[in-house]
């Protein structure tokens, strides 16, 4: 947690609440670790897509998982199914 956006001792962003610094780096190899390689998730706009997202979901008691109330359909995989059909 922090309150600068950078640093301790320089302020750019002006921040002068406490807030999480949160990030996500993928590493598919240790080589990869701290060099100009790495790859880092913004889970800001991770965040704000699942909560645009949100969907009811019940557990199933025989089985202890979790589903979904309603079906998810993709636009993009409709889009291509539709394509697929046309072709034929």
């Amino acid at each position: 947690m922090g309150r600068t956006g950078y640093s301790a001792t320089e302020n750019i962003n002006n921040i002068e609440v406490t807030h999480l610094h949160l990030g996500m780096q993928l590493i598919f190899d240790e080589s990869q670790k701290e060099n100009n390689n790495e790859i880092w998730i913004d889970l800001y706009a991770l965040s704000r897509f699942l909560t645009r997202h949100r969907q009811a979901a019940v557990k199933v008691e025989d089985t202890k998982e979790w589903i979904r109330t309603t079906n998810i359909k993709d636009p993009v995989v409709e889009a291509a199914s539709a394509a697929t059909e046309s072709n034929r």
